[in-house]
């Protein structure tokens, strides 16, 4: 990492220095470039990272990042992935208040412990809002983020498919098609108000905004 916060490749794909230094906390780049970000436990100790080249990126498989995460933020960002973080935000940059912003980056394993211990540092009146991938697992991951603020315990099955829903406290279940299921369609079958806003590349075939980043990329090069 240079000492203007910046890495190679988010330059090179475009990225504002600004958006580079914001999510730069948790980060270096390796002889080879790659830009390496680390994931952390209950007791503060690294336990994996997510590793990001020219390109490929690799998802962390556990632990959590937390970037500006306070009682002051008054909205929140959630990501399983600082590569489509970091282009979410490059894209949305005018629509961002980042001094107000604060940016939670989890492992695959989605531990709910990590996640609570962070939401506690959060002002309940905090915006919170997804940037997860679309595909069926990231919606998911939508949900859960809306259960974990309202304390629902709510199972999700994959069969074939189909999305199989169970929610122990409210003795409620329900099936959903894995092509129509969303947080919107969850929070309906549940009869509960949707809290969470959930950001999606609008562009049809792409899942990601690391993805749609990589395409724009590749065809202007």
């Amino acid at each position: 990492m240079a000492l203007t916060e910046t890495f190679d490749i988010l330059s090179y794909k475009g990225v504002d220095k600004a958006i580079q230094s914001l999510f730069s906390k948790f980060a270096h780049q390796d002889q080879t470039g790659q830009i390496i970000f680390y994931f952390f436990g209950k007791q503060g100790e690294k336990v994996d990272c997510e590793i990001l080249s020219l390109y490929r990126n690799r998802k962390a498989s556990r632990g959590i990042s937390a970037l500006n995460v306070s009682e002051d933020s008054r909205s929140i960002f959630v990501s399983d992935s600082y590569a489509s973080l970091i282009c979410f935000a490059n894209q949305f940059k005018a629509r961002i208040s980042f001094d107000e912003a604060g940016f939670l980056i989890i492992g695959a394993d989605f531990d709910y412990n990590l996640l609570r211990q962070a939401f506690e540092k959060i002002s309940k009146k905090a915006k919170v809002n997804t940037v997860f991938d679309s595909s069926v697992l990231g919606r998911v991951m939508d949900c859960k983020i809306q259960d974990l603020i309202h304390d629902h315990d709510c199972i999700y099955n994959l069969t074939s498919d189909l999305v199989h829903l169970e929610n122990s406290k409210k003795a409620k279940s329900s099936i959903e098609s894995i092509f129509t299921f969303s947080l919107r369609t969850y929070c309906i079958s549940q009869g509960v108000k949707q809290t969470v806003r959930t950001f999606k590349p609008k562009q049809k075939g792409v899942e990601s905004f690391y993805q749609l980043n990589q395409m724009n990329w590749e065809n202007f090069n």
